[in-house]
């Protein structure tokens, strides 16, 4: 299959937008498909698929093989639905490619959504770190951890106790290992709430949940630049 060119760049002659709904036992919606550029296109979907973020499980979305006419200002309904009963817990994305007029393949994708964890499988309320750490030059304070049912948030931020050098950083992560596994970044875009900061220099980094039975959680954190903190344990007692 031709690789599909990313619909966030270029001049995209149509539009698509992914409309569900998640059940139990299977997402039902729509892709709701529409001419970008002012003209009508024929269009066939390429291929529609359940895909885990940040990579991994593939399940392919069941459609018909067929050319559909998309017109400008007016919206072309192609509803779906997949089962997801059996896949693991996780954050996923619905992906779209399709072909514009016989030529380019558009890539399309939804906003992440999650198949959810059991309840008592991840560990939830909030962790009290109040510790510093060195990446780099730099001296960074881990506030805290909050743990929910599909996402861990570390808060933390530059050291105001050790000057100006760690503010002029510009990227940055901290990650959370889980009995020394790494766990998964959850996608941006996810839930705005939880990435966004609640006081100015704060920073939030979000992940999948920590399971239940860890029992040694640590944070590291990494700059743009290259250079990374030694794993700071945390209590989990």
């Amino acid at each position: 299959m031709v690789p599909a060119t990313d619909a966030s760049v270029g001049d995209v002659p149509i539009r698509v937008q992914t409309r569900f709904e998640r059940f139990p036992a299977s997402i039902k919606g729509a892709f709701v498909m529409a001419g970008a550029d002012g003209n009508p296109h024929v269009v066939r979907i390429e291929s529609a698929d359940v895909v885990r973020s940040p990579g991994g499980v593939v399940k392919p979305v069941p459609l018909e093989d067929r050319q559909l006419d998309v017109a400008p200002a007016r919206d072309l309904f192609v509803p779906f639905e997949v089962a997801v009963v059996e896949m693991e817990p996780g954050w996923y994305r619905l992906t779209t490619s399709v072909r514009v007029d016989g030529g380019r393949v558009w890539g399309f994708e939804s906003r992440p959504f999650t198949i959810p964890w059991p309840r008592n499988d991840v560990r939830r309320g909030t962790v009290v770190v109040g510790r510093s750490v060195l990446a780099g030059t730099s001296t960074f304070l881990v506030d805290r951890i909050e743990l929910g049912a599909d996402a861990s948030i570390v808060v933390w931020r530059p050291d105001p106790r050790k000057g100006e050098a760690a503010q002029e950083e510009t990227a940055g992560e901290a990650i959370l290992l889980a009995d020394g596994d790494r766990l998964d970044a959850v996608p941006g875009g996810a839930s705005s709430r939880a990435f966004a900061p609640r006081v100015p220099g704060e920073r939030r980094s979000v992940s999948y949940p920590v399971p239940k039975g860890t029992t040694k959680l640590e944070v590291v954190v990494y700059l743009g630049e290259g250079s990374r903190s030694e794993p700071l344990p945390v209590s989990l007692a």
